[in-house]
């Protein structure tokens, strides 16, 4: 798997789809963005931010790679990985689906969602579904969509989903605590919500990916190991526990 591929389709995004010609396709801004190098994401100003063109991201994987072999080894193998700038609400529920499923299912059900009650952007094409176009469905009609058990925690998020703009006025322990009056939102889904949806590069979101890599190459250390680039390494450990196979 390439660093683009990684970046796109590993886990902090579920918008593109991987073309069988090797392009990459999202419903992003109200339209299909289609992309096939990271140059790609230079040439557009929505692509620029959403890209986290910005950052300098140089220095953050060179004291990345400082810090001990496996970190060196991740940086080397994936060398443009990044944190993309996510819209808050997207996040919100692809998080939430992703609760005890895996990249590709979580993929299948943001499709469906965006097919039956987002609108078409272009012919075959829908854009990820709106809290007010989310708000026409119904327990029952998610039931029909197989999302599982996240039906309920769907419904709560589209009723509560105006706290989501009070987030950025908060520090980290209060945005956290804040998305997790969200039913089904603990702890993990609320730290993917505020890293992959507001970019807050402190948060260290630990699933049972993180976990096995912390107790194979970490143990007793203190997650202020990871930091000043804590979000960043996180994102690094995710891609190498998958690539590894822990």
């Amino acid at each position: 798997m390439d660093a683009l591929e990684e970046i796109l389709t590993g886990g902090q995004s579920f918008s593109w789809t991987k073309r069988d010609d090797g392009t990459y396709e999202a419903v992003l801004n109200e339209r299909v963005y289609r992309v096939s190098s990271e140059k790609d994401f230079y040439s557009d100003p929505f692509l620029w931010t959403y890209y986290d063109a910005d950052t300098d991201y140089e220095t953050a994987r060179r004291e990345i790679a400082s810090k001990d072999a496996l970190l060196k080894e991740a940086v080397e193998r994936f060398p443009t990985l990044r944190i993309l700038r996510q819209d808050p609400w997207i996040s919100t529920i692809s998080f939430i689906l992703s609760q005890n499923n895996n990249i590709k299912r979580i993929k299948l059900l943001y499709d469906r969602l965006s097919e039956a009650y987002g609108h078409e952007v272009e012919k075959g094409y829908y854009s990820f579904p709106t809290p007010e176009e989310l708000s026409a469905t119904s327990i029952s009609e998610l039931r029909e969509l197989r999302v599982g058990f996240r039906d309920r925690f769907i419904m709560d998020a589209i009723e509560k989903h105006e706290l989501l703009q009070r987030i950025p006025a908060l520090d980290y322990n209060e945005a956290e605590a804040l998305l997790m009056t969200i039913n089904g939102i603990g702890k993990k889904v609320a730290s993917c919500i505020l890293l992959f949806g507001f970019h807050r590069m402190e948060a260290f979101p630990v699933d049972v990916w993180i976990r096995k890599v912390l107790t194979a190459y970490y143990p007793g250390k203190e997650l202020s190991y990871f930091e000043p680039h804590s979000a960043l390494c996180q994102q690094y450990l995710f891609s190498m526990a998958r690539y590894i196979k822990l």
